[in-house]
């Protein structure tokens, strides 16, 4: 063979290799719900999908909303299967540290999303790559803002119907000592500064059940109530179902909110039975599998950064029409995950924020 075809068939093999360079290396994502659950179902879908669009192999395994399960699962998958190269999940309060520990053994560089840990539990931890050096960092929206945000959007809601006077509030939390303390925390700082009257706050453990048989003893007890923040959106369903069958007079409007963005929830919003939802976050996934793209294939950030932190946004009444299609069933597909890298870019942050999916909701529509 000539030397010039040598040099070509180099340049061919070169040019067809080229693109495979971006791509084939394998995530395991930890879904730490059950199978099917709406809001983590969410983050699976467009965090396969993502993966899909950036040629990255995905597992997935599933958490079923308990830390020892997920702990087990977790060591099961590692023990018989072939290592990832990456790991996204959340962690449990609790179990951070056993899971923490176990991936760093393992040599298995990982991410977390939400920052779930709080305390001593937070303290014994650190940060990441300081005890665990193989702990990328944390993909997390600022939960104590989201909390605040929501009771003010409730508030205004308890406002805009025409009520005057002292507003009376109830509280649903989740899991005790988990995310859900630091948005009840920025409720419980909104309210003090508005002087609204927090009859009480109890946990439900993130359950629609729970929610409903709390509220419907809570508003027995506190009849004059105008407004409940909860945690989640199948708990302030929980709630608003319970209040619907205890008041009678359906010119009594209670503002009932909560997290997520469900599609339940904001077709409820649509209908004016609920009044808020704040969310955005079911992007996370998806945005932590960006960042690992780009990691893999040469960008700095995890290496001189240990988190991406976002703010969530606020659905109302006033904007639900903007946010609806969210509600059907949307081709996550068509979302530009690569646009959002900045790899070969010049860009040293990510900007990751809810409101893109408004921008781009033409396009995935």
């Amino acid at each position: 063979m000539s030397p010039i075809k040598v040099v070509f068939l180099l340049l061919v093999m070169t040019l067809s290799w080229a693109p495979m360079a971006k791509s084939n290396f394998s995530v395991l994502f930890v879904n730490p719900s059950l199978e099917g659950e709406p809001f983590w179902g969410k983050v699976q879908k467009i965090t396969e999908e993502a993966a899909a669009q950036l040629d990255i192999n995905i597992d997935v395994i599933y958490g079923d909303g308990n830390r020892h399960i997920q702990l087990a699962e977790l060591k099961k998958y590692l023990d018989y299967r072939a290592s990832p190269d990456y790991v996204i999940l959340m962690l449990y309060p609790g179990g951070a540290e056993q899971t923490l520990s176990m991936l760093n053994n393992y040599g298995i560089k990982f991410i977390t999303l939400e920052q779930t840990i709080t305390g001593l539990e937070k303290e014994e931890i650190g940060i990441p790559k300081k005890r665990f050096e193989h702990w990328l960092g944390e993909v997390y929206f600022d939960n104590y803002q989201a909390g605040y945000d929501l009771a003010r959007a409730l508030h205004l809601s308890v406002v805009a119907s025409g009520h005057k006077g002292q507003v009376n509030g109830l509280a649903i939390n989740g899991h005790y000592g988990s995310e859900s303390d630091k948005r009840n925390q920025g409720a419980a700082a909104y309210f003090r500064e508005h002087k609204i009257n927090l009859q009480q706050t109890v946990h439900a453990s993130w359950s629609k059940e729970q929610a409903y048989s709390k509220t419907k003893r809570l508003f027995k007890r506190y009849p004059d109530t105008h407004l409940i923040w909860s945690a989640s959106d199948l708990m302030a369903m929980g709630a608003q179902t319970a209040v619907r069958q205890l008041v009678k007079d359906r010119s009594k409007k209670v503002a009932i909110g909560g997290f997520d963005w469900l599609s339940d929830s904001l077709s409820l919003i649509d209908e004016d039975i609920l009044s808020a939802s704040v969310g955005g976050h079911f992007m996370m996934g998806g945005w932590a599998l960006v960042s690992l793209f780009d990691f893999h294939h040469g960008v700095p950030y995890w290496l001189t950064n240990s988190a991406i932190t976002f703010n969530l946004s606020s659905i109302t009444k006033d904007n639900v029409n903007e946010y609806l299609w969210i509600s059907t069933t949307p081709d996550w597909s068509k979302v530009n995950y690569r646009g959002l890298s900045i790899l070969d870019t010049k860009i040293k942050e990510y900007d990751f924020s809810p409101n893109q999916l408004r921008q781009r909701a033409e396009t995935i529509k």
